[in-house]
């Protein structure tokens, strides 16, 4: 089942005309661009601010703490 379904797939991507292919090559192009460039430059990760390891470790139990406390004043307050 799995096999005709990439198979159907794979024809049809062979098939393609060369304007299809050039707009598959743009979508893909436009893909990598939002999720890995603007990832990597503009959303940087705490871990890569942060350069003490027990800062890092502070802060990942504050925030841990702090997100569960939420949820469970969300979950029995009704807040």
């Amino acid at each position: 089942m799995i096999n005709k379904i990439v198979l159907f797939y794979v024809d049809g991507f062979k098939n393609l005309s060369s304007l299809g292919k050039k707009l598959w090559l743009i979508i893909l192009i436009k893909l990598v661009v939002i999720f890995v460039v603007l990832k990597v430059f503009f959303f940087p990760t705490i871990d890569s601010v942060i350069d003490n390891e027990d800062k890092k470790e502070q802060l990942y139990i504050q925030h841990l703490t702090t997100t569960t406390q939420n949820f469970t004043k969300e979950k029995y307050h009704g807040n």
